[in-house]
């Protein structure tokens, strides 16, 4: 114990002797410290208590009515998911009550206050037209306090009033009109829903009526006493969903809460996220911080050769060494918890909007995690220095003293077992997803770990490898390659936390990409990226026909220049005879999926519908605005965006009065399978009939599940065409601002609503991207950081130089040249781990989500190739950043007497 405490006291000595190196140590350490206690504690802050979610909900009241069915119901414990409780229920639904049926299923002496939520249509500050959402409620009355916040002015009361968030606010402006002009309101205060900071607009209770709701449509209930479970299941008895504060305060055990239908998506094997990325940034931090505590060490040689001199056995060197470990780690971690605490509360407003769109449930900080955090940095510090410390321990004396190398070669077993271990990780990761969550996510964290390991011990050899190319390079760079292979105990982990850096940078981007990837193939375009589609909205009773001339000229006039088609659907050729009139195009029954008929009832019998390639089109999401429209060239071309043979080809389908398809499902041997339904006036089913005629695969542009028909086709089905929207191609898609004029436009044409076809929005979180950009800075810190590093271990090779005479710009090459050894071969090591991780993390979530049904679409596997050309520039910045910030005056260094 004496020793350590010897060992602790030269380590802080250490640290005020060299504080420019234990800076760097500690802020290689601190980084990633800071980024894990920030998402720790925004984490904590965003997660509600139960407490919190309680008044989220319920502002002060005790409950929640939520009326749903005219006939009994079951529930879950948080009221959200809901069913009938009769398997033959008639599901008819109820969207209001009034305040006595309300009062009604309370206890004697309980107050309800009105709750409504709905949207609507009104005309912006900029002149146009927008949906927002709209709420009726008492801003006034106090049992609203904690879920609304009305931040300046007074609560609305009378009918021409209104409250409206903050981005309702800088949309609309302060005084709004309906869509039709007929109503206006007057902003009187600014409010906020602390659980979405939307566009919100709250109206006095009753002022704003929503068509055929008779009372309100929700209840806040202040009840005498608390609404336990037991009161929850009599009040479903009456058709009515309960959140109550008691039972979400205290649930009742799952086993008596559980529905056997929960309207959810199928369950899905979870992979712990949580766990991959924390196991993987304990590994970052050590290969960061090595180079640190190994150039250290060898800068201290001769002081533990003194050590080792005066009897000091190698576990008191090792001891010395590993002390760095300790006091810079725990340094660091401190610096890196502060520092994430400062971060988390001055960043919360800007987390809040940007990345949870909701408030945060408070200022607090779960200092048993931030505490694990700390020992994390100084366990990770202490094994960052463990190599270092072997190393150090073992080192020839005589050589210390002497200022000798001593031995530069890499020995073979350490290759050997390096790739042995890269191979054993790629073996064990790839095993991890055949497990449950928890251990899977393990496994995949172990092999992972074992394969950076093992790169990370081939490295030296690495490094000596291309030593050897230095006999054809000028002077500067043939001495960075040689230093680089004569220091590897100090070249080789500066490499390796380069490559941690690149490797975390890479995954990301390997992550965000292949995500992308994946929500753009379950994506069908409605239109070609940019485009504009104007839905005539002809369904509706109280359609004129006329109101299509002007919203063409609306577009006109709004769009000038765009390329203006008018879309065509079928319809019904004897409007007086049928009522409804539709024709689609369905699967031939040789290519219908089997899963569509008889829905699979076990994982194994998913997975092999996933085989089978009649089902491997059944998982897209949404379908394009005009399905099934009626044309020729210039449909297809506006829209699909096709051109050249392959729309010669479809064309003449059509003039032969065949159909164009973009789902290869709706094709058997080249013949496509329409179904023609008809509904007369008063009929309960459609008539129904099936023509098949000639088909073509469209291949050239978006082109979704639709389909474009031919007049012909359409005559034959014994049907008409009727217009039924346009497409506008514009050279660049409209901004908000100018579709919501557009829109207002075609809403004073009486006809029409238009959209932007942009593609998927995706559903992946800012934070991926955030934590792409940080990985990025990270990448270009750690890279100048261990250069730097480095460089301070060759001033004795600079001294030589400048006591042959070199050039003073010789070291500003030189330091340049180290720079684009150790950035060039640890980004390429890191680009090699990080494809190789997030190869494993998305292998796993496919194994998760692969026993789904329907069937989604898996995490393809693709390269970021545009990340991977910024990963090159980082070498050119390191290299360059070396080169502005290297003094160009050669040290001179006086020779210690040994």
């Amino acid at each position: 114990m004496r020793s350590w405490l010897t060992a602790l006291r030269i380590s802080r000595r250490e640290m005020r002797r060299a504080k420019g190196r234990s800076a760097l140590v500690v802020a290689m350490i601190a980084v990633p410290v800071c980024a894990l206690g920030y998402a720790a504690a925004s984490y904590d802050m965003l997660t509600l208590t139960p407490p919190e979610t309680a008044t989220r909900t319920l502002g002060a009241a005790d409950a929640l009515l939520l009326p749903r069915l005219d006939e009994p119901i079951v529930q879950g414990a948080d009221g959200e998911q809901w069913m009938p409780a009769a398997a033959d229920s008639s599901g008819d639904g109820r969207t209001g009550m009034t305040e006595a049926e309300a009062l009604d299923v309370l206890p004697a002496g309980s107050r309800v206050v009105p709750m409504s939520f709905g949207g609507a249509e009104f005309r912006t500050a900029t002149g146009g037209l927008a949906p927002a959402e709209t709420a009726q409620l008492d801003l006034a009355d106090p049992i609203f306090e904690g879920m609304i916040e009305l931040l300046d002015g007074r609560a609305p009361s009378a009918p021409g009033e209104v409250a409206m968030s903050e981005a309702a606010r800088a949309r609309f402006g302060d005084t709004i009109e309906s869509r039709e002009r007929d109503r206006s309101w007057t902003v009187v205060g600014t409010m906020e829903f602390h659980a979405d900071l939307g566009e919100f607009l709250v109206f006095p209770p009753g002022t704003f009526p929503e068509p055929g709701v008779e009372g309100s449509g929700q209840w806040l209930a202040d009840t005498p006493e608390p609404i336990d479970w037991v009161q929850v299941n009599q009040i479903n008895r009456r058709g009515v969903a309960v959140t109550s504060r008691a039972v979400l305060l205290d649930p009742p055990d799952p086993s008596i809460t559980a529905l056997p239908w929960d309207g959810s998506a199928p369950p899905e094997r979870g992979l712990n996220i949580v766990t991959v990325v924390s196991g993987l940034a304990m590994l970052e931090i050590i290969l960061l911080a090595g180079p640190a505590f190994a150039v250290g060490a060898r800068r201290r040689q001769r002081s533990l050769a003194l050590v080792a001199a005066n009897g000091g056995t190698r576990a008191h060197l090792r001891r010395i060494v590993l002390a760095d470990g300790l006091t810079l780690g725990f340094t660091g971690a401190v610096v890196g918890v502060v520092a994430a605490v400062l971060l988390a509360v001055l960043a919360r407003p800007a987390a809040e909007e940007l990345v949870a769109g909701a408030r945060f449930g408070g200022y607090r900080f779960n200092l048993p995690m931030l505490a694990g955090i700390v020992l994390l940095a100084v366990v990770t510090g202490l094994l960052a220095a463990t190599v270092p410390a072997f190393t150090a321990a073992r080192a020839d004396v005589v050589a210390a003293f002497t200022g000798r190398r001593g031995v530069v070669r890499s020995k073979r077993r350490w290759l050997i077992t390096g790739l042995v271990l890269t191979a054993a990780g790629a073996a064990v990761t790839a095993l991890g997803p055949q497990d449950s969550a928890d251990w899977g996510a393990q496994r995949i964290v172990a092999g992972l770990v074992l394969a950076q390991l093992g790169l990370v011990l081939c490295t030296p050899s690495l490094v000596g490898l291309i030593a050897r190319l230095g006999g054809v390079l000028p002077p500067a760079p043939r001495i960075a390659l040689r230093d680089t292979a004569r220091n590897r105990s100090s070249s080789a982990p500066a490499v390796s936390a380069v490559m941690a850096a690149v490797a975390g940078t890479v995954a990301i981007g390997v992550y965000l990409v292949s995500t992308a990837e994946k929500d753009e193939a379950g994506y069908l375009a409605g239109l070609p990226r940019g485009y504009v589609g104007v839905d005539y909205e002809n369904y509706r009773d109280d359609y004129d026909p006329a109101s299509e001339d002007r919203a063409r000229a609306a577009v006109e006039r709004l769009l000038p220049g765009a390329a203006v088609t008018e879309i065509s659907a079928a319809g019904c050729a004897d409007p007086a005879t049928y009522e409804n009139c539709n024709l689609v195009a369905i699967r031939p029954p040789a290519t219908r999926c089997p899963g569509d008929e008889r829905e699979p009832a076990t994982r194994e019998q998913v997975l092999a519908l996933a085989e089978d390639p009649r089902c491997e089109r059944t998982w897209h999401f949404s379908g394009p605005t005009f399905r099934d429209a009626v044309g020729g060239r210039e449909t297809l071309v506006a829209l699909t965006g096709a051109s050249g043979p392959d729309l010669d080809r479809a064309v003449a389908v059509l003039d032969r009065g065949g159909v164009v398809v973009g789902d290869p499902s709706l094709l058997d041997d080249g013949m496509a399978l329409l179904q023609v339904l008809r509904t007369r006036p008063g009929a309960d089913e459609a008539e129904s009939r099936e023509i098949a005629v000639p088909g073509y695969l469209l291949e050239s542009g978006r082109f979704g599940a639709g389909t474009v028909l031919s007049p012909e086709v359409v005559r034959q089905a014994g049907l008409g065409t009727a217009p039924a929207g346009l497409v506008v191609a514009a050279g660049t898609a409209p901004d908000v601002g100018e579709l919501d004029r557009l829109n207002l436009a075609l809403a004073e044409a009486g006809s029409g609503t238009a959209f932007v076809e942009r593609g998927p929005a995706g559903d992946e979180s800012p934070m991926l991207w955030l934590l792409a950009a940080a990985s990025t800075l990270i990448t270009l810190g750690a890279a100048g950081i261990a250069t730097g590093l480095a460089a301070a271990d060759g001033r004795a090779d600079l001294s030589t130089l400048a006591a042959i005479g070199a050039a003073p710009r010789v070291r500003r090459l030189l330091t340049l040249s180290q720079s684009g050894v150790i950035a060039g071969l640890g980004s390429l090591l890191g680009v090699a781990a990080g494809i190789g991780s997030a190869f494993a993390v998305l292998a796993a979530r496919n194994q998760a989500i692969a026993g789904a049904w329907p069937l989604v679409p898996l995490y393809p596997l693709s390269v970021p190739w545009a990340n991977l050309g910024l990963i090159l520039v980082v070498p050119l910045v390191a290299m360059l950043g070396a080169g502005l910030l290297t003094r160009s005056r050669l040290p001179i260094e006086r020779r210690r007497p040994t």
